[in-house]
């Protein structure tokens, strides 16, 4: 007679366990893969030319001077617009890295952010007892939802990681009071970071009046048993220090209002993002889809809605809609809302549909080095962590957008120019950065700081008015730069002022995006034809054959 012989158990075991590695759980791996998955695809995106530079301008211009500027420090025309120093710690951070660790630096900081706070927010779902192990949809969805405004770095990162934490705050303060510690330590930093420190009061204070409604309909009414419910007493003590906290920055208490009509600036109407929401943009399209989302589950979720849920979609939503940067805050509180329901919605269909029980969550120690392997990998394609691991930094024209002007840079750096100037305003901020503030702009991104004339006379040059000429003499801007492809009109007549034989204007660099030309006064139109550079040849040199940025 013969016996099969005995398999051995840790062949037979689904998960193998050991009591000296680490156990992850099913859950906490989907995590670990989700936040992998966001530091990932952020690492594939260039840093942005737009106001990064604009930021790291302020942070060099701090740290240099030991203070807060009292004025715009960079602008050619001082306008005596009020400074708003709501993110000038955000600014130093970002400066300090880019000094120590260059570009590649900011690119890794702008994934490990993206990350951190796709991470809070699958917390704070996870918190809500949500059940399954779909908390690590609530990251996914925040990034497919915030996609347009995750992609670029910025300040407004630190205020979504903010935001996040608020969130997690709400979620706990239903059975802890733990977040009452570190909330006014969230909130003073906060408000230092960005201005966004409005919206964590938003998500504090909705809470807060939702929980009130809630707790009145618990007691049925009975206001003795609401004024004793320690819930209560604990959001809205949440929402008081977290107030509070906020006063500890450069304007104090005043950076709330200051922050609410910051958006009144005639000149942002002007910046796509400040604009309404449009149903044919990414936006638009993102904002219908997570809409009608919701509304099928408010139909077909058996998990309670509640009164803070349906306050915080309806407050976020309409903000979306007033302006596309809104978007920001529906991608954080949307996911954190419907993911529960999303998950309630899943298990009665499961029980409806008779499909198998779920498998039992159980921790083991294959799915730590799952997790291990997969963030090796992660580590390894992200082109930022790859240059931290492998010691190479990308140059320039692999890290930095395709627009950002370059070669308009190093020539102008080269030619050790210095002085007023009027460029496209997303270029402008990067020409200041790379000539250490020595170059000042008619108008940058800061535009809040630049007054209605000055912004009027910005639109009128770069719309190609016939007064463009006329206009740059007159505020004495010695230097114009033009993009050839967004500025086709005013190419056209600087080409033909340099060519027209009056001296006024002098084009002294091209390329195949670009061209720079010196400005020359009426009465300066007949001196040496080279300011500029008396060294250089009396020729002025044409760049055909410059790369394109």
């Amino acid at each position: 007679m013969t016996t099969e012989p005995e398999v051995p158990a840790c062949i037979t075991r689904d998960n193998l366990t050991s009591p000296w590695f680490p156990n992850t759980s099913k859950s906490l791996l989907f995590g670990i893969m989700a936040a992998g998955v966001l530091f990932l695809l952020t690492g594939f995106n260039r840093l942005n030319h737009t106001d990064l530079w604009g930021h790291l301008d302020f942070g060099r211009w701090i740290v240099e001077h030991a203070s807060l500027p009292t004025a715009d420090p960079f602008a050619a025309v001082q306008t005596n617009q009020p400074m708003l120093h709501s993110a000038w710690l955000s600014q130093v951070i970002g400066y300090e890295v880019q000094t120590h660790f260059g570009n590649e630096g900011l690119a890794l900081g702008h994934c490990l952010l993206v990350a951190l706070t796709g991470v809070v927010l699958m917390v704070a779902v996870a918190k809500r007892q949500t059940t399954g192990t779909v908390a690590w949809l609530a990251g996914i969805l925040m990034f497919a939802l915030g996609l347009p405004i995750v992609g670029t770095i910025r300040p407004q990162l630190f205020g979504m990681l903010g935001a996040a934490l608020a969130l997690l705050a709400c979620s706990k303060l239903l059975t802890s009071r733990s977040p009452l510690f570190w909330l006014p330590v969230l909130f003073a930093l906060w408000a230092n970071l960005h201005g966004s420190v409005l919206m964590g009061i938003a998500i504090l204070g909705l809470f807060a009046v939702g929980m009130t409604y809630e707790i009145w309909q618990e007691a049925g009414g009975d206001f003795a048993k609401v004024k004793v419910d320690t819930r209560l007493s604990r959001v809205w003590l949440a929402v008081t220090i977290a107030t509070v906290a906020t006063f500890l920055n450069p304007h104090g208490p005043l950076l709330l209002l200051r922050t609410i009509f910051f958006g009144e600036h005639a000149a942002l109407q002007y910046i796509s993002e400040w604009r309404a929401l449009t149903p044919n943009s990414l936006t638009g399209v993102l904002m219908i889809a997570s809409t009608i989302a919701t509304g099928l589950l408010f139909k077909f979720s058996p998990r309670k809605w509640t009164a803070y849920e349906l306050l915080l979609l309806a407050f976020f939503g309409l903000l979306t809609l007033s302006a596309i940067r809104m978007l920001a805050w529906w991608a954080l509180v949307c996911p954190w809302v419907i993911v529960p329901h999303i998950a309630a919605f899943w298990a009665a269909y499961r029980v409806k549909q008779e499909l198998p029980a779920e498998v039992e969550d159980e921790p083991s120690a294959m799915q730590t080095l799952i997790a291990v392997g997969f963030l090796f990998m992660v580590l390894i394609l992200a082109p930022p962590s790859y240059s931290v691991i492998a010691g190479r930094s990308r140059g320039p024209a692999e890290n930095l957008v395709t627009d950002t002007p370059i070669y308009v840079a190093d020539e102008v750096t080269r030619r050790e120019l210095t002085g007023t100037f009027a460029s496209p305003m997303d270029w402008a901020d990067y020409l200041i950065w790379q000539t250490n503030g020595e170059m000042k702009p008619l108008v940058y991104s800061h535009v809040h700081l630049t007054n209605k004339e000055t912004w009027d006379e910005y639109v009128k040059i770069f719309s190609g008015d016939p007064s463009w000429l006329a206009r740059l003499q007159q505020s004495n801007t010695r230097f114009l730069i033009v993009s050839k492809a967004r500025n086709q009109n005013l190419v056209k007549q600087v080409l033909q002022a340099d060519r027209d034989g009056k001296g006024r204007v002098w084009i002294f660099y091209q390329d195949q995006k670009s061209l720079i030309a010196e400005i020359r006064l009426p009465e300066k139109a007949e001196v040496n034809p080279d300011p500029v550079t008396p060294a250089d040849p009396v020729t002025p040199p044409v760049n055909t054959n410059a790369a394109i940025n």
